[in-house]
């Protein structure tokens, strides 16, 4: 299900679509699972609207169900649009910053593996409480203290996965995004020290490109790509102010996949990304003292 809760009208016309398509030759879900080669509980969320389908399955569909060419290109089409959902923030956050908070929990726990690039703010994963609450507060000024406070409560309860080692996380941020002061130098100080800490964590890589590197990739804004979902396809998510926009489509998270990749050659890790976190500290600890 998207990570909002949302469920694309494309996505919802293409799985009943699919239905129809395999009702008109008397297929059971469990029996058209079995000629795709599929899971049947995959076919029932596809045909609910809850996952996309990939164009190369719905082909396939189409034609263990005798689809007409005219018609299977119909489904194609349908496909196509439907694997890319986008979430106005402003009318899901109706729903509640708490319920948004475990959304994303719901959809982080379907990845074995997530990497995420943020050039601008530190990962809501990576986050101390202070920072979580002032990003939240910055983000809707009128949401009141006790919503506020108890989305920074979901989303640590989010941070607890890292500490599972079920899922694999890889993070890239920059330099940037670390000396852009959401709060005071004792919030960033604390900040600096939680990312420290979890990258000393198995399951947790975190790579920080430098001020001065020359990047030769795509990094214009963050996003994140989730991997190695065994009930559902590669997915990217991409959040901007007002929506957050979501995509299985193959080349999309192609796209995004390899731009990670180009962005992870170039960050520090290790003991060189350790070296850049301590002269970030010490100036924020210059800043503090007032020197």
């Amino acid at each position: 299900m998207h990570p909002f809760g949302e469920l694309s009208g494309q996505r919802r016309r293409l799985g009943e679509a699919l239905r129809a398509a395999r009702a008109n030759v008397g297929l059971s879900g469990e029996g058209l699972a079995e000629r795709l080669g599929i899971s049947q509980s995959r076919v029932s969320r596809i045909e609910l609207g809850q996952q996309a389908a990939p164009t190369d399955l719905v082909r396939r569909w189409a034609e263990v169900t005798e689809t007409s060419e005219d018609r299977s290109a119909e489904l194609v089409r349908l496909a196509e649009g439907a694997g890319t959902v986008a979430v106005v923030l402003r009318a899901a956050r109706p729903r509640g910053l708490v319920q948004l908070q475990r959304d994303s929990l719901d959809f982080e726990a379907t990845a074995e593996t997530i990497l995420e690039f943020d050039p601008v703010i530190v990962p809501g994963l990576l986050q101390v409480p202070e920072y979580a609450r002032r990003i939240f507060t910055a983000g809707k000024p009128s949401h009141d203290t006790a919503e506020i406070a108890a989305a920074v409560a979901g989303r640590m309860d989010r941070q607890l996965a890292l500490y599972e080692g079920a899922t694999r996380y890889e993070f890239v941020i920059t330099e940037a995004a670390l000396r852009w002061w959401v709060g005071p130098p004792k919030v960033m100080l604390a900040q600096l020290d939680r990312i420290t800490a979890l990258a000393e964590l198995n399951s947790v890589q975190v790579g920080v490109i430098p001020l001065d590197t020359e990047v030769g990739a795509w990094h214009e804004h963050g996003f994140a790509v989730f991997e190695d979902r065994p009930d559902d396809d590669p997915a990217v998510t991409i959040e901007t102010q007002t929506s957050q926009v979501t995509t299985t489509d193959p080349l999309e998270v192609a796209f995004y996949r390899d731009a990670f990749v180009r962005l992870r050659e170039v960050a520090l890790h290790g003991p060189e990304a350790d070296a850049l976190l301590r002269r970030i500290r010490e100036g924020l600890l210059r800043a503090q003292s007032g020197r």
